[in-house]
């Protein structure tokens, strides 16, 4: 059977008898073309789009209306808009079900720090003025002492660089160093705040580094080193030590 758009257009609006209303639902759970049609026709449509485009991260909360079975023929605007929001109700969950995790302060820091090659390091003003400007800002920013004696004696690392960075509002302090081969390494501190829980030592591989990560006193510590394979215990070690609060 054979609709013109007159008269689907007459039942989107729920002018349609019912006989005619009920031919039309029956034609297009089997015509593909019909259903473009008829959605082409939608006035809903624009405004679904909208919904698609500015879908949130987080699962809304829907009040769908229930169906009027009572009226089927005056209803179809109805039941096509509780068709629609089901529909993006359903997308809505799907997205925030499988859209990827946040990553946290940790994981964004050694993305950065893998993009890092011996050339990045290399030309670095790293004299005794400098650190010291870096270390005055970095410090007064973190709101404690980064133990610079103790960076500067750690073994097989030359102190390069302390660079002031940010993670949600929150100062995070990037420390530099170059190993016996010239590759980047890096310890990261965080003010996370007097409330933050404290975490014992973790070690893993993150975007190709080798990293181990703690907390304590409202403080996130990470050490990178400049390979999956690279050994961090003995640095480690003085540091947990260092900054023990």
């Amino acid at each position: 059977m054979t609709f013109s758009d007159e008269t689907l257009s007459a039942y989107l609006e729920g002018s349609l008898d019912e006989a005619q209303s009920r031919a039309i639902e029956a034609a297009v759970e089997h015509d593909v073309e019909l259903e473009h049609r008829l959605m082409a026709l939608d006035p809903l449509a624009p405004v679904i789009q909208d919904v698609f485009e500015t879908i949130p991260t987080e699962v809304p909360k829907f009040d769908l209306p229930e169906p009027d079975v009572q009226h089927s023929s005056s209803g179809v605007l109805h039941v096509v808009a509780v068709a629609a929001s089901t529909a993006i109700a359903a997308f809505a969950v799907t997205f925030w079900a499988t859209r990827p995790a946040e990553l946290g302060w940790a994981q964004q820091a050694a993305i950065y720090q893998s993009l890092y090659v011996p050339e990045t390091i290399a030309p670095l003003d790293d004299s005794e003025a400098s650190l010291d400007k870096q270390f005055e800002m970095a410090e007064a920013e973190l709101g404690r002492s980064l133990n610079r004696e103790t960076l500067e004696a750690l073994p097989g690392l030359e102190l390069k660089r302390a660079q002031v960075l940010s993670f949600k509002g929150k100062p995070l302090i990037q420390i530099v160093f170059a190993d016996e081969q010239g590759r980047p390494f890096a310890f990261c501190v965080i003010r996370q705040g007097p409330d933050a829980p404290p975490a014992e030592i973790k070690q893993a591989v993150l975007s190709g580094l080798a990293t181990a990560t703690w907390a304590q006193d409202g403080y996130g510590y990470m050490l990178l080193g400049s390979s999956p394979q690279t050994d961090l215990n003995s640095e480690l070690d003085v540091l947990t030590q260092t900054f023990a609060g």
